[in-house]
């Protein structure tokens, strides 16, 4: 997978230098939008065109050193797909907000914003794909004191959210790239994230009052 990061992180690199060197002056591009796809934030070209490849590089190096420091590290051998996924999913919002930047230096047609929402989209759905495979960690996934204390809490809670990230993921991809307002689109993805977060937190809850108590703990 590092191989596959390095190789991405590069060729980001190399796309950042041909556009940049393809634009007259030093033009300012944006490197943050508000809640209406508006840009609120600006760099030079060379580095708003690279702080992606930046993301991506470093969040690449974290998660290629997450492993050693796992304390369930055999959950995490079993939880392979989550991992990788994750680290994939991570690679493509990096990718995302790269075109989101060139479309605005281009003048592409498609606003930069639905680059990144349909990016975080994907990476939702590609990620709540494995929940339901996963096993109980510290570094991936929903991380509630009743998931951590029970693998079936940890499993159920998991195959639910699963469902949420998967369906709440692909409306906002979908919605992305429709022809509505960029501010609607941000609005469904802050819902989502609240259902799909908040909601399996409330679940987890449940199923750990509902099963035995371990020994130890008075309820």
């Amino acid at each position: 997978m590092i191989g596959i990061s390095a190789g991405a992180t590069l060729a980001m690199i190399v796309v950042a230098a041909v556009v940049a060197s393809s634009l007259n002056g030093n033009v300012p591009l944006p490197t943050h939008w508000d809640i209406r796809g508006q840009p609120n934030s600006f760099a030079d070209k060379w580095t708003a065109l690279l702080i992606p490849a930046l993301i991506a590089g470093s969040a690449s190096l974290i998660l290629y050193v997450l492993p050693s420091i796992e304390p369930r590290r055999a959950h995490l051998q079993r939880s392979q797909g989550l991992y990788l996924w994750t680290w994939l999913s991570i690679l493509l919002v990096s990718v995302a907000v790269q075109l989101a930047i060139i479309s605005v230096a281009l003048h592409w047609r498609i606003h930069g914003t639905s680059f990144v929402l349909g990016g975080m989209g994907a990476m939702l759905a590609m990620m709540g794909n494995q929940f339901g495979k996963s096993r109980s960690m510290y570094l991936i996934g929903i991380r509630t004191p009743w998931t951590l204390a029970s693998e079936e809490v940890w499993i159920k809670t998991h195959r639910f959210s699963g469902k949420l990230f998967v369906i709440g993921g692909l409306l906002v991809f979908a919605a992305a790239f429709m022809p509505v307002p960029i501010g609607m689109i941000v609005t469904l993805f802050l819902i989502v994230i609240m259902v799909a977060v908040l909601f399996p937190i409330g679940y987890s809850y449940i199923l750990w009052r509902r099963g035995p108590p371990p020994a130890g703990v008075v309820r």
